[in-house]
């Protein structure tokens, strides 16, 4: 199968060089790799360049984009700028942090996923974090990939709509294509290596506000909010500020009346499975069995 990776990055001159010697090193290489620079003051930009010289299949280009940077709307923006230029053809396009490493057969055993199940939509392996002591897994749904490390089939990435330029893309991105028939797979026994934690750029409370005002946009129930925070008051650090502020992120958000995403049949596949856990019922994931570790 072909693919293309497309790197939305910001100063990430310590961590790029890995990720491009794990991408260098894949079973399955891809047939073209955008870096988008998106205002690093670190040498990202120089490093992107000097990559994309030594390599035919990777390009580098600015965002440019203005204003600081945040998790959401424009990281998106940047994904879709570099999108831009893929031509058509690929089966499959990858949206890739700057600052994972992957296994060599990490692009393989996606491939094969998509290519063993046509229903595959979005796909992905687990994300690791180091706490300070050892690689642990970062916090994500049982059944949801990794904003990080994002595979989807093109033909799901079309009717869907690609991304939207929002915080919560990474999660209505997968309810928009559940809605559509397509399965969301993630891959547990296929590890990647996160060099920084998600939200990490920011201030704690910027990050939790944030994650409040994509819980309005996705759509969220106002029952599944209260019960999100409260856990995330338990889990976060730090304790109870954390799903505090999440809180009141959304209900910010929901009295200023921010708009809600314009995909009805997302909200619904959205709404419908907080409905069954909010009820004690396991929601039937749509994933397929992945393939052994190898």
């Amino acid at each position: 199968m072909s693919y293309a990776i497309v790197s939305p990055v910001k100063d990430e001159a310590g961590r790029l060089g890995a990720t491009a010697q794990s991408i260098a090193a894949q079973t399955l290489p891809p047939a073209q790799w955008v870096i988008v620079d998106d205002g690093s003051s670190d040498g990202t930009r120089v490093l992107a360049r000097e990559l994309a010289r030594t390599h035919d299949w990777i390009t580098a280009i600015d965002s440019g984009l203005d204003g600081d940077r945040a998790r959401g709307g424009r990281v998106v923006r940047a994904f879709e700028r570099g999108r831009l230029l893929l031509p058509h053809g690929h089966d499959f396009v990858v949206k890739l942090d700057g600052d994972i490493t992957l296994p060599p057969d990490y692009f393989e055993r996606v491939a094969e996923t998509f290519d063993r199940d046509e229903r595959a939509g979005i796909v992905g392996g687990r994300v690791l974090v180091h706490d300070g002591r050892d690689w642990v897994p970062e916090r994500v749904g049982r059944y949801t990939v990794h904003g990080a490390i994002k595979a989807y089939r093109a033909r799901c990435l079309e009717e869907i709509g690609g991304l939207r330029p929002s915080m919560g893309w990474d999660g209505i991105d997968e309810y928009a294509a559940k809605a559509r028939g397509w399965k969301v797979i993630p891959l547990d026994g296929l590890l990647v290596h996160h060099h920084r934690r998600r939200g990490s750029k920011q201030r704690w409370w910027q990050a939790r506000m944030e994650e409040g005002r994509g819980a309005r946009y996705m759509g969220y129930r106002p029952s599944f909010v209260v019960v999100r925070a409260g856990y995330r008051m338990l889990v976060e650090k730090p304790p109870v500020l954390g799903g505090a502020v999440l809180f009141a992120g959304w209900l910010h958000a929901t009295a200023r009346r921010e708009p809600i995403v314009d995909d009805p049949q997302a909200v619904a596949a959205l709404r419908a499975e907080q409905r069954q856990r909010l009820r004690g019922r396991r929601a039937r994931p749509q994933t397929a069995s992945p393939p052994a570790a190898r």
